[in-house]
């Protein structure tokens, strides 16, 4: 940290001296024609920065380190979650598929037997479900979560669901294997820190006008109640263009992947928000380095309770798991 103060501030100097000094902090004072610059060594993961903000006479303060440890790589390389049976998210490349809601065991079992054909091994399913309308269908609730276990328990898959409240985290920690955490919820720090002290492994997915350091803030919230077993998820940004639903970051993968040992997900389904576009978004994925994709699928898009717009048909996505699955063959290869 450098605080930077007005050359004037005498009495400044001293209150800020004090403060550091209070706060175990090691300091040097530089005086120069204008301004008195005061680098900080200490660990500021503790402190709230602010409070020298708030001292008259400071013109800035400016954070050299981070404000998070346990989600970079000075904490760790790289995890690797694993879910039993051989399923794991950080080790390869994950399809994590399925419908935006669970609408009847008859369809997510239609849905299921298609996924597991394919060899994919998760399967998602909105079963509470956050809506902007009060007048849409918001999920079946607890049914919804039964319906899912039952279905992925027959054909072997693990599962995948959004909790939107925190009074139904016992049912999301007896039937869900790993639990999301939407966008919307990103901020819910109360719900994240419920989340970390129960260890389940948690999908958490980026605000669409969240900075990278919100989410990985986020994730921070997590990790210190003890639950490492956490996948970050990009699912697009706000923007002015209404061609797509969402301005699809896809330089976050990168990013993300760079300053964080935590597994990452690329969510088309979400950020284009319109069916025809998310094959050509999805084939980057790989080449970017996630770990995976998070995608909507549907027998019937277009007779989908909800998100029908966005999902993508089972003949739509064979063809994207198939090219998929070239381009991870051709990037392992080592003659390529």
């Amino acid at each position: 940290m450098i605080i930077v103060l007005k050359r004037e501030s005498k009495g400044t100097s001293e209150e800020i001296r004090h403060r550091l000094m209070a706060g175990g902090f090691q300091f040097n004072v530089l005086e120069g024609v204008k301004y008195t610059v005061i680098p900080v060594v200490g660990d500021l993961t503790s402190s709230d920065i602010n409070r020298f903000r708030s001292v008259p006479g400071v013109e800035k303060v400016l954070r050299i380190s981070m404000p998070y440890y346990m989600v970079t790589k000075e904490y760790r390389q790289r995890t690797v979650i694993d879910l039993g049976d051989g399923v794991k998210i950080g080790d390869g490349f994950q399809f994590i598929a399925g419908p935006s809601s669970v609408e009847s065991e008859e369809s997510f079992d239609r849905i299921a037997s298609f996924l597991s054909g394919l060899g994919v091994k998760l399967i998602r399913g909105g079963t509470y479900k956050m809506r902007s309308s009060p007048y849409s269908f918001e999920g079946l609730g607890d049914e919804g979560l039964q319906i899912m276990r039952t279905v992925a328990n027959r054909y072997g898959l693990k599962t995948v669901s959004e909790i939107v409240d925190l009074r139904s985290l016992d049912h999301f920690l007896e039937q869900v294997d790993v639990i999301q955490v939407g966008a919307r919820n990103m901020y819910n720090f109360p719900l994240l820190r419920e989340i970390g002290r129960s260890g389940k492994p948690v999908l958490l997915k980026r605000a669409p006008a969240a900075r990278m350091e919100d989410l990985l803030l986020s994730a921070e919230h997590i990790m210190l109640e003890g639950n490492e077993n956490i996948i970050l998820c990009e699912r697009g940004s706000l923007s002015f263009d209404e061609v797509t639903r969402s301005a699809v970051n896809i330089a976050a993968v990168p990013v993300m992947k760079d300053l964080s040992h935590l597994p990452v997900l690329l969510d088309p389904s979400h950020g284009v928000g319109v069916a025809r576009y998310i094959p050509a978004v999805s084939e980057a994925a790989p080449l970017l380095g996630a770990d995976g994709l998070l995608i909507e699928v549907h027998f019937d898009p277009s007779n989908a309770i909800s998100d029908g717009f966005q999902s993508l048909s089972f003949e739509e996505f064979s063809r994207l798991h198939g090219r998929i699955g070239k381009t991870l063959s051709c990037l392992s290869c080592s003659s390529c």
